[in-house]
Formats: structure tokens, C-alpha cells, sequence
């Protein structure tokens, strides 16, 4: 430690031995009490305290323990004036230059805490939930207050100085509570407004991108995040924000929207651009064959891209001119690239209609041609309905064979009982509609109708298979039924007794009904008929024969 040799000095610490502090201040002019703040100059300096001249017979000590961990300020030095604090006054001069100090530095934060001003400190080390800052007395700063984030290691902040708000003072507790984080939100709030308040829409602005989201990037403004919608990044669709931003990237928006009363910015990267469908009614014209790139495929269709930001719609069934969907399901996947024809253009609402089937000759056009109705043609089922099956002929178109048919007898519930998916048939075409592009087949027509056979007068003979209370049914073959009426039965059946089941009976046509799929027949006509050509017979004689030669002639 740097001494003080000054013999005259070293008397007075001798002499102040012996001598009273009453007897002291008698001898001098000046005087001082006990809580005094008074000026003085450094004149030695030992291993514990600071000698310093009183301008009396004695001097007096600034103790160096009351400074923590032995930091002793740069200021006191031998030769140096400071103000001190009379700690005591007897039996020793005990002075304090810390408590002047520290009276000062409260002096000012009181002030500071008053006047609502930020004062700066050094974080000096860490306590339980957060940090003591010297601000020229030591306050506490709680670690959530140290930033505006959340924070993980707190030794990062120790020796670091910064500017702090003083949220609690208590002068007679000693207590002062510090906070930065407030500093850095009024900074952020001040900055942010002065940020809301330059903007305008319509206005490009160079931005920050802070974070990246599914639906777009929010952008640092100078203060203030503006939302970049993933829409607003492109005139094209944009699968992920990522594809073309990421944090920390400079950008240039333009400003769509501010929304001052909810703090909300709209921008868009894509205004900045030329927009394609501005000059698309000029490039794409109906009926131009272009190539492009599928991008999506939905149930519906697919959308094919034209250029970035321009796509078109190809329809599922604008695929193929046959087996369109199943083709199209099959074959049309995202990636894939496609010669497409243009046949429909929307200005208004920016669509365009595009054609895969269109750009090669319609086959339905010169089916008409090939397929006149009653020819004969082979295929394969491809599905079946409760209303029918579905053909696929050789020209992969398909036709369609009606549950009605299927056969020319009743009994076809559904096409099942007839064909089985896979199995080739044979039918006869019976229509083309090339306009609604479709065909109708018939197995029933490959044999003439059974039905036709049937004419009015026509003898015919059959069992009874079912017997009501106004007739009995006939099968006159397999599928073919008449009805035999009561009114119909022979002439010698008076009580009119209906035959039974599995008789045979024989009778006349006397209705058909094609269309409805209905015979009727009668014992009554039959014997009729059959007593005129018995008449008709006998009377080309000469001699006219009686009844009775009649019937012996027909036994």
C-alpha cells in the first residue's frame, strides 16, 4: 500500500493519541458532527483504511471492508479530494466514502424513479430468480425482466451494462427493483407505431421475413409485422412458403391493407409482378394444341399448367373419347406432362377448358356408319346394373343391353341371371345416338319374337299351370302363357268349371298383345271354329247332311 511519509502528518496521528476530540474541536475553527458530509484529502493509505486530513490535530479513516469483495474505487488515491460521511466522531474519526456515494447514487434514482427516467448499470451477478445490477447501489432485476424472451442461460448477461426502468423504490428498505424488459417493449411499442403510422396502401417497402408459416411469412416492416399471405406470393399456386422464402431474406412487398385500429398489415409479393392472365386471352386461344404439366388431379379432373400462374382444367371425361374416367384415373398423375387442346377460355373468371379427347376424331362421328341397327355384334361385359349391362365392343366404345333385353319371355329380374362381368356376348345393335354417344344392344333380338308366331285364330294347346277365380293360365311353352277365361270354356261346360292344374286343354288365339307380352285363348272359339269347317265340308255335297251325319262323321 502507497504511504504517506509527511512527518508533520505522522505527528498529528501521535499527538491525536493523547488528546481529547473536546479538546480538539476547541482548538479549531472548524467543526463537524456525526452525519456530516464534508470534503477532505487522501494523505496515506494502509493495508485497511484510507488516511485522510480533517484540517485538525487528528485524521480521520475511510475504512476499505465497507467496499464489497475489497473493490475499492479508482477515486480514492493519496492526494485526492472526496467528500466523506462522518460515521463517528469519538473516540476515532470514522468517516465513510461509501455511504456518500451511495447517498448520492439514491438521490438520483429517486429522482430518476420520480421523473419516470431510465438509469443505467452493470449486472454484476446472478440470485435466486435473477440478477443484482449496480446503479450505484445494488438493485434486483428479475430474469424475466432481463429481455423480452425467454431466457435459457443467464450467465450470458453478467458484466453487461445496459439501460434499466425502475418499476418498485423503497428509500427506507433499501429496495430497488430494475426491469429492461419494459425499456425494450416501450422502445418496440414507440418503434412499431412510428412503423404503423408511415405505412400506406399501395406502398412498396423493403421487409425482414421473421417467420415462416403454412398459411405465409410474417415481415419485419422497420417495427412492425406485416402478414404475406401465401396467396400474395405468386400469380402461380404455391405449395409451401418455403419454396420461396426463409427467415432473415430480405424482401420487397407491397402494401395492400393497414388496418390501424387492429395493428393489421396485408402485403403481397405478387403485385409487384406482371400478372399472366393479363395477356392470356391473347396467347391461349380455343382450338390451340400447346403442351403442359399436370399440377394437381382432383376426382373431377386435372389442372395442367400452362405457364407459372396459368393453368387450365382438363375434365375427366375430356380425356378419352371411350373409357374416359377409367382411362383418365389410370393414366393422368401430378408430374406428368400433356398435350392438351384449348376449348373454352373464361376471361371474367380466368378459367380455361382444356381437351385431351378433342384433338383426335371423335369415333362416335363414323359409328353410325359400322353399326346399323340389327347388326350383330360381339363384345365384352364390363360392368352390370339392376337396369342392364354394359358392353365393351371392339372400338372400346360401350353399349349398353337393357334388363328388357335380355330375353323376349318374361322372368329377367336382373342382368346377373343372364351374363357374368368378363363373359363375351352377342347382341344386336337396335340404336346410335351419336349425339348423346350412346348405343343400345339387344340378346333378345338375335331370335325373331316368339310372340309373332301367336295370330289371332291360331290353334294351340298347353297345360294349365295356375287356376284363379276369373280363369286359368296355359303354358303354350316355356315362358309363353294364355289366359282361358270362364266366358271362354267350351260350350257343353255350363256350370263353367275351370280345368284343373296340369290338365291339357286346346283352344284359339282370340288376343295378342305384343307389347304387353300378352295371349289370350278360347275353348268356346275353337269348337266354333271347328263346327264351321265340319259345315264346310259336308256342304260341298249335293245332298245337305243332318246333324246327325255330321257327328256320326266325326266319330
Amino acid at each position: 500500500m502507497e504511504q504517506n511519509n509527511n512527518s508533520d502528518n505522522l505527528t498529528k496521528f501521535e499527538d491525536a493519541e493523547n488528546i481529547s476530540m473536546e479538546d480538539l474541536l476547541k482548538q479549531e475553527d472548524t467543526k463537524f458532527n456525526k452525519g456530516d458530509i464534508i470534503s477532505v484529502v487522501i494523505v496515506a493509505e494502509n493495508e485497511d483504511d484510507f488516511l485522510v486530513d480533517l484540517g485538525l490535530k487528528s485524521e480521520g479513516s475511510i475504512h476499505k471492508s465497507e467496499f464489497l469483495n475489497g473493490q475499492i474505487p479508482q477515486e480514492l488515491k493519496v492526494g485526492a479530494t472526496v467528500k466523506v460521511f462522518v460515521k463517528r466522531t469519538y473516540p476515532k474519526i470514522e468517516l465513510s466514502y461509501r455511504e456518500v456515494i451511495e447517498k448520492t447514487a439514491w438521490d438520483k434514482l429517486e429522482e430518476s424513479f420520480k421523473n419516470k427516467k431510465n438509469v443505467s448499470g452493470k449486472i454484476e451477478k446472478t440470485v435466486k430468480g435473477g440478477f443484482l445490477v449496480n446503479v450505484g447501489v445494488y438493485g434486483f432485476l428479475h430474469i424475466s425482466q432481463v429481455d423480452t424472451n425467454f431466457i435459457k442461460d443467464a450467465e450470458k448477461f453478467i458484466g453487461k451494462t445496459f439501460d434499466f426502468a425502475i418499476t418498485e423504490f423503497d428509500r427506507n428498505d433499501k429496495k430497488i427493483v430494475l426491469s429492461r424488459r419494459k425499456i425494450l417493449e416501450d422502445e418496440k411499442l414507440a418503434k412499431k407505431q412510428k412503423a404503423l403510422n408511415s405505412l400506406s396502401e399501395g406502398q412498396i417497402i423493403d421487409g425482414k421475413v421473421v417467420r415462416i408459416t403454412k398459411f405465409g411469412a410474417f415481415v419485419d416492416l422497420g417495427g412492425i409485422d406485416g402478414l404475406l399471405h401465401i396467396g400474395e406470393l405468386a400469380w402461380y399456386k404455391v405449395k409451401k412458403v418455403e419454396d420461396l422464402l426463409k427467415v432473415g431474406q430480405i424482401i420487397r412487398v407491397s402494401v395492400l391493407k393497414v388496418d390501424r385500429e387492429n395493428e393489421k398489415i396485408s402485403l403481397s409479393m405478387k403485385q409487384l409482378a406482371v400478372n399472366p392472365w393479363d395477356s392470356a386471352a391473347e396467347k391461349y386461344l380455343v382450338g390451340l394444341i400447346l403442351k403442359g404439366k399436370v399440377t394437381s388431379v382432383m376426382a373431377y379432373g386435372a389442372f395442367v399448367e400452362l405457364e407459372k400462374g396459368v393453368e387450365g382444367l382438363l375434365h375427366a371425361s375430356e380425356y378419352a373419347w371411350n373409357d374416359s374416367e377409367y382411362l383418365f384415373k389410370k393414366e393422368v398423375t401430378v408430374g406428368k406432362e400433356l398435350e392438351v387442346k384449348i376449348i373454352e377460355f373464361d376471361k371474367e373468371n380466368k378459367k380455361i377448358s382444356l381437351s385431351v379427347k378433342q384433338m383426335h376424331e371423335n369415333p362416335w362421328a363414323t359409328l353410325a356408319r359400322h353399326y346399323v341397327p340389327g347388326t350383330k355384334v360381339k363384345g365384352i361385359v364390363k360392368n352390370i346394373t339392376p337396369f342392364g349391362a354394359f358392353v365393351k365392343l371392339p372400338e372400346g366404345i360401350e353399349g349398353l343391353i337393357h334388363v328388357n333385353d335380355f330375353s323376349w319371355l318374361k322372368g329377367v329380374k336382373h342382368p346377373e341371371d343372364v351374363v357374368k362381368k368378363g363373359q363375351e356376348v352377342e347382341a344386336v345393335v337396335l340404336s346410335v345416338n351419336t349425339q348423346s354417344e350412346k348405343i343400345a344392344l339387344s340378346i333378345k333380338h338375335l331370335t325373331e319374337d316368339p310372340y309373332k308366331k301367336y295370330k289371332l285364330g291360331t290353334v294351340v294347346k298347353g297345360k294349365v299351370v295356375r287356376v284363379t277365380d276369373f280363369g286359368a293360365f296355359v303354358e303354350l311353352e316355356k315362358g309363353i302363357e294364355a289366359l282361358l277365361k270362364k266366358t271362354e270354356l267350351s260350350f257343353e261346360n255350363r256350370n263353367q268349371e275351370l280345368p284343373q292344374a296340369g290338365q291339357e286343354v286346346e283352344g284359339s288365339i282370340i288376343k295378342v298383345d305384343l307389347k304387353e307380352r300378352k295371349l289370350e285363348m278360347s275353348i268356346r272359339k275353337y269348337e266354333k271354329n271347328q263346327e264351321r269347317e265340319l259345315i264346310k265340308k259336308f256342304s260341298s255335297n249335293d245332298e245337305k247332311p243332318t246333324l246327325g251325319d255330321i257327328l256320326q262323321e266325326e266319330e
